[in-house]
């Protein structure tokens, strides 16, 4: 499975590229979209990039960090308009996206859900055999697209094991008699 993992942003998104192989991951392509200018023109080239990875690379899904809402208010205006941008490329190319929290994203390549840039830009560089300095955005996006295969590995993995548990095997639904 191909995810492109992107990290938006107004100024700097962060995206990447990864092909799954049975249990291993590899690194295809990664970078991040620079845009100045006034904000319509910032979207729009963010825009005009992110069809260009979809349409270059072909992810069969999109992996996108949610909005987190902090103490700025208006930089989180601003990440949601970045992320509507990529949500429309994405549906106009046809591929469906995922949406993780920074707290998943974290957890799922790093093991603390409050891990730092710095702890984030090592693991994904381990994880993907990378040598040489990423860029903290390349490096968030790239964790996006690790979590969504994670998490994807993760449920096909409980999904068989439901299947083949025993007919009449505890469902973790059914009553429990308590003995008194």
């Amino acid at each position: 499975m191909r995810v492109l993992g992107v990290d938006p942003g107004t100024v700097a998104t962060g995206w990447g590229v990864i092909d799954q192989t049975g249990q291993r991951l590899n690194y295809v392509a990664g970078g991040v979209i620079r845009s100045r200018g006034v904000l319509p023109q910032r979207l729009a080239h963010v825009y005009e990039e992110a069809c260009r990875v979809l349409v270059e690379f072909g992810p069969g899904c999109v992996s996108l960090e949610k909005t987190f809402v902090g103490e700025n208010v208006q930089s989180a205006f601003r990440l949601g308009e970045a992320r509507g941008v990529i949500l429309v490329a994405s549906a106009r190319a046809g591929v469906p996206v995922a949406e993780y929290s920074p707290a998943e994203i974290k957890a799922a390549v790093v093991g603390n859900g409050r891990a730092a840039k710095e702890q984030m830009q090592l693991m994904v560089a381990r994880l993907l055999a990378l040598t040489g300095a990423l860029a903290g955005d390349e490096a968030d996006a790239l964790g996006a697209a690790i979590c969504h295969l994670h998490t994807q590995s993760f449920t096909v993995r409980v999904g068989e094991a439901d299947r083949r548990r025993p007919a009449g095997a505890f469902s973790g639904g059914g009553r429990v008699r308590v003995r008194r």
